[in-house]
This record gives structure tokens, C-alpha cells and sequence, in this order.
């Protein structure tokens, strides 16, 4: 058995935009969103072990147990026939859960490319995409690995430049919101798609930052504003210190705005601080994960 380890960095996403479209007959729902991978990061390590998984982490909010989204992951690639094989792993959180930052799906989607690395089990990109799509509809795109269109449950993914300059400040109240609740009270006869034009006026919009104002929408944020009132006072806030674009991230309840420079932007996340609420100042990349072996 080999000794070596292997270290992930699992980054954040944004929804840089995010149009619920339709209930699907399957219980799921068919989206629009543009996916923003940024330098906020989850880091995994895994190490062999002779038989079963060990999953720890070190935020006691979280259940390290078989219904994380890592344990799911390494269930899934090692699958039954382990021949003795089992895996180890460590999860070091920098990413909030309930936030709408895709956390937990990029530590899934860390996990089976680690996983498949480590232990050499030689699963091509789709293979492994297939396992992604069967526990989560985010962790395809962490696995995809960069800025990308997603449609379908989010699944179906078309690689784009994305955001390549600017400030991002995440602002995160103290305020989990599950995203099943979200879809359940989503209302989409309010909320029906915007369609494309939009989409194609951010696009057009990213690529020539800042010289084009952007604008964006996200389907859950009139519900979730409705049900947390605070959440719509950070994103008046957002919008009153100059943010050339903000919205809240996936069904919340983290938001985000974009600056032009590290100055403006650090001076509002003072001003969020002393509100009370968490934040981070991060900058757009182009990759989702990061595969750092050693001996």
C-alpha cells in the first residue's frame, strides 16, 4: 500500500447569475447559472488506510459522519470490490456551510479526484462525472474544474472565460439557509425565467469589466429576503458603497459584490464586520481545485 498523501484545495463559488427555469417531473429543478470559482478554500487531505473510511473535520457545526458529502464520495469511488482499500481523510473548513458557496460539493468533488489519484484507480473524466452527478447537483461543476454555464440540474456545463479581474467581497450573516427549503418555497410563476438576454448581457459584460455596467438576478433571492430581512439590508448596503455588481450566491444566505480595487473593498467589509456579519475578501480564478501530492 502506498504512503504517500494528498492534499486538495477545494475552492468556493459564486453564482455570478442564476435563473431557476422549471420543476422537473423528477423532482429536481432545470437552472440557468453561471458559476465563479474564487480564492476562498476548503483543504483536504487524504492518506491510505487498509480498510473503510475515516472522515474528520474541524468544524463541529458539520457532521463528519456517512451523510457528508465527503463520506458519500469516497463510498462512491472506492466502490464495493475495495480489495482491502480504504482512505483517510481531513477537512480544514475556510468555506461557511449553509452560505450558498458550494462548500461541501467541492470537498465531494476534491475527495473523488483524490481519491482516484492516491489510490491509482485510473477512473476517466466521465466516469467520474457520472459518479459527481449522483451526489450533488454542484459537484459536477467543481470537478469540471473552472468557470462555467451550468444548465440543467446544474450538470450540464459549458466552459467560459468568466470573471478574470476585480475585487469580490462575501459578506455571510449569522444565517444558515438550506437549499431544499429554498426550492420549496421558491414560487416560479414570480419568479419565472428572465431568459437568455440577460445571461448574454453579463457575459458580454465580463469580458470587458469595467468598462460595461453589469447586471445580474438570482431566483431565490425574493424569497429568501422575504423570510431573512437582514439579507436585503446587506444587499442595499452593498449596492449604496458603490459595488459595480452584487447578488446573492446560489440560495444564499452569503452575498456577494464586486469592486474594482482592493481599497473600496476593504473598506466596506469594515463596515460589514462592524455589522456583525462575516466576510472575506477574494478574487475571481480559473480553477476549482488543486492537487498537491507529497511523500
Amino acid at each position: 500500500m502506498t504512503t504517500e498523501s494528498i492534499t486538495v484545495k477545494c475552492s468556493a463559488k459564486i453564482n455570478l447569475y442564476l435563473d431557476v427555469i422549471r420543476r422537473r417531473d423528477d423532482g429536481y429543478h432545470d437552472i440557468e447559472t453561471v458559476f465563479q470559482p474564487v480564492t476562498l478554500y476548503d483543504i483536504i487531505r487524504i492518506e491510505p488506510a487498509a480498510g473503510g473510511i475515516t472522515l474528520t473535520g474541524d468544524d463541529s457545526g458539520i457532521s463528519w459522519d456517512s451523510s457528508n458529502l465527503c463520506w458519500k464520495a469516497a463510498d462512491l469511488i472506492l466502490g464495493e470490490d475495495r480489495e482491502g482499500r480504504g482512505v483517510s481523510i481531513s477537512v480544514r473548513k475556510n468555506i461557511p456551510a449553509g452560505a450558498g458557496l458550494g462548500g461541501g460539493s467541492s470537498d465531494a468533488a476534491g475527495v473523488l479526484a483524490g481519491v482516484n489519484e492516491l489510490l491509482g484507480l485510473g477512473i476517466d473524466g466521465p466516469c467520474l462525472m457520472e459518479k459527481a452527478i449522483e451526489i450533488g447537483s454542484d459537484v459536477p461543476f467543481f470537478l469540471f474544474g473552472s468557470p462555467a454555464i451550468g444548465r440543467g440540474r446544474g450538470e450540464i456545463l459549458e466552459k467560459i472565460e468568466g470573471l478574470s479581474r476585480g475585487t469580490l467581497l462575501i459578506v455571510k450573516p449569522d444565517i444558515n439557509i438550506s437549499t431544499r427549503w429554498a426550492y420549496q418555497n421558491l414560487n416560479l410563476i414570480l419568479t419565472r425565467s428572465v431568459g437568455g438576454h440577460k445571461l448574454n448581457c453579463l457575459l458580454e459584460g465580463l469580458r470587458d469589466f469595467p468598462d460595461i455596467a453589469l447586471k445580474t438576478s438570482n431566483s431565490f433571492q425574493e424569497v429568501v429576503v422575504g423570510e431573512y430581512p437582514e439579507i436585503g439590508r446587506i444587499l442595499v448596503l452593498l449596492e449604496r458603497e458603490g459595488a459595480v455588481l452584487s447578488s446573492m450566491s446560489g440560495s444564499g444566505s452569503a452575498c456577494f459584490a464586486l469592486y474594482e480595487d482592493d481599497t473600496t473593498a476593504s473598506r466596506v467589509m469594515d463596515l460589514m464586520l462592524g455589522e456583525g456579519h462575516s466576510g472575506w475578501i477574494v478574487y475571481p480564478t480559473g480553477r476549482t481545485l488543486e492537487l498537491l501530492k507529497r511523500e
